[in-house]
């Protein structure tokens, strides 16, 4: 008896796997989801882990009914200019009114900056280098694969906020001391619904400019356009200037949607889900109907090619980075001027006060004088300025990785150029990219202390901070990509600052040993806008960027190239 080999007919369709539908290399939409997923294990850490400690923290040190009526009373007596950061307090004596009160705002930050950083890449920087041509050469429509792009996307998205609820939940069911600490899942699930949305709104912005601008033009303009609401609803109560821009942002819309604080409308959503269906939309019309990599079709001066071109490692590397340089620069720059140029209405408020109010501000910000252009830039911006410079950073250190992951460096390397110098020279580019961007702000921040009638010297000098720390993060992404590889290099930077943030954001607020907190390098940073500096941070910053420049230099050397 003989048996007879027989194969499969030409053209049968091939069974794919359920999970690798969904997870895997057999679509556009999965193995975009596949790709996401250190991003999606980081961002869904932190916001579970960011709700779970400071619930814990909260229910531990407000157990009591009489500690719980302390809070309310801070809360509620402070002035203005200290509740424009937090918002206005509503049930902040219940763990979830003072969860949404204190630390709702961060949460939408973590999730906004996610968003902005995935979509602004997702298409731009693929398409730049090149990566998507052989996939819109096969039977796939630029629109098709845009729109798997961001389905992708709003699906890791979807599944990090279903984290978020149920650790909210669990958090008021195991740390709640107080009848009124118990949070339903509704609530929960309203509140991750408005991180997410709020986080996809800012997202949206970038997705719909970076085909016109590239990736770092438009996640430097949506960051702009994501705190700039933020604090203009913040201050609009404080500062008349704010009240009318503040009737734009996102979070001005969803002012009254407190979920876990009692009041919900859940009809102030819709407008930002529709924002956010627009502009996506908008995002995938820009390109479908553009050429692949075609990032702006207005026409520049040429610069001349000693400073920007093709001179070398550093001018290219430059080249590559200004746009980008420019874009942060002048998104931060127009943010500080608003600030810096605002402090005189805040000086007009400060005479109103009374002198219990003031001394209680007097208390809480020691040795700062928030009425100059220096203390108001210290007070409201400089932590935010951080975050926004070090992802800043991590957008010029993936454009640095982007030669080596994108096959290019294999090129530049057939020339006569050592490793080691291709690896220091175009990381001085983007050196030079950061300081731009630090000159830039300074500027601005300038304009805007002469406005005021406030000191200018002092704010311009004290924003080299944010450049120094941004410089330093690019270090530690030089060293990455040069002693492990450059894929990693610009997520390694974005977790850094992601966590030095949270570190420099509860540590005190959660009474955690000090060396704990010192483990921040934006806590060595001194209050720069006011003139008092922290030696040790600044040298810190120095080491950090040449430092790793050099290490990264010795660990390409030593490695092989990606191919």
């Amino acid at each position: 008896m003989a048996a007879r080999a027989t194969s499969p007919a030409l053209g049968a369709p091939r069974q794919v796997p359920l999970i690798s539908r969904f997870y895997g290399l057999s679509s556009i939409y999965s193995k975009t989801v596949r790709d996401s997923r250190l991003a999606f294990i980081i961002v869904a850490g932190l916001l579970a882990g960011l709700m779970l400690v400071a619930g814990a923290a909260i229910g531990t040190a407000y157990a009591s009914l009489s500690s719980r009526a302390d809070l309310v009373k801070l809360a509620t007596d402070l002035p203005p200019i200290l509740q424009g950061l937090a918002g206005k307090p509503v049930n902040v004596g219940t763990l979830g009114g003072y969860m949404s009160w204190k630390y709702g705002p961060f949460f939408a930050f973590i999730a906004g900056m996610w968003s902005i950083l995935a979509l602004s890449g997702t298409l731009a920087t693929e398409a730049r280098r090149g990566s998507l041509d052989i996939v819109a050469s096969g039977p796939f429509g630029l629109r098709r694969i845009a729109l798997e792009k961001v389905a992708a996307h709003l699906t890791v998205v979807g599944l990090a906020m279903a984290i978020l609820a149920f650790a909210t939940w669990l958090t008021a069911a195991v740390f709640g001391t107080q009848p009124g600490d118990s949070v339903t899942p509704l609530a929960a699930i309203g509140f991750a619904l408005w991180v997410g949305l709020i986080g996809l709104a800012a997202g949206s912005v970038a997705f719909a400019l970076a085909p016109f601008l590239g990736r770092g033009g438009a996640a430097g303009i949506a960051l702009f356009i994501f705190y700039a609401g933020y604090l203009f609803n913040g201050y609009s109560t404080v500062v008349p200037a704010f009240a009318g821009p503040a009737n734009l942002s996102w979070f001005a819309w969803t002012a009254n949607f407190l979920p876990l604080a009692g009041p919900a409308d859940w009809f102030s959503l819709v407008p930002v889900a529709a924002f956010v269906v627009v502009f996506l939309a908008a995002g995938v019309m820009a390109f479908a109907r553009r050429d692949l990599g075609a990032s702006s079709a207005i026409r520049t001066p040429s610069l001349p090619v000693t400073i920007v071109g093709l001179g070398g490692p550093t001018s290219r590397s430059f080249g590559e980075r200004l746009p980008a340089g420019l874009s942060w620069g002048i998104g931060l720059g127009v943010f500080g001027l608003l600030i810096a140029a605002s402090s005189r209405s805040l000086a007009d408020e400060f005479r109103q006060m009374s002198p219990a109010t003031l001394k209680l501000f007097v208390t809480i910000l020691p040795n700062l004088d928030v009425t100059t252009a220096g203390g108001f830039l210290q007070f409201v911006f400089v932590q935010f300025g951080f975050i926004i410079v070090g992802f800043a950073g991590a957008t010029f250190v993936a454009g640095w990785a982007s030669d080596e992951t994108s096959g290019r460096l294999e090129m530049l390397l057939a020339t006569p150029l050592a490793r080691r110098l291709w690896a220091i020279r175009s990381g001085i580019g983007v050196l030079l990219a950061i300081v731009l961007m630090g000159v830039i702000f300074a500027m601005a921040v300038g304009i805007g202390a002469v406005i005021a009638g406030s000191d200018a010297v002092i704010p311009m000098a004290g924003s080299a901070t944010l450049w120094l720390y941004a410089a330093a993060l690019a270090g530690i992404g030089f060293a990455v990509g040069g002693v492990i590889r450059t894929s990693l290099a610009a997520e390694i930077v974005a977790l850094v600052v992601t966590v030095t943030f949270l570190i420099d954001l509860l540590a005190p607020a959660l009474k955690l040993p000090d060396w704990v907190h010192q483990l921040a390098l934006t806590a060595h940073m001194g209050q720069s806008m006011v003139g008092i500096w922290d030696p040790a941070g600044v040298v810190a910053c120095l080491v950090l960027a040449i430092g790793g420049l050099l290490l990264g230099g010795w660990g390409i050397n030593r490695r092989d190239i990606a191919q």
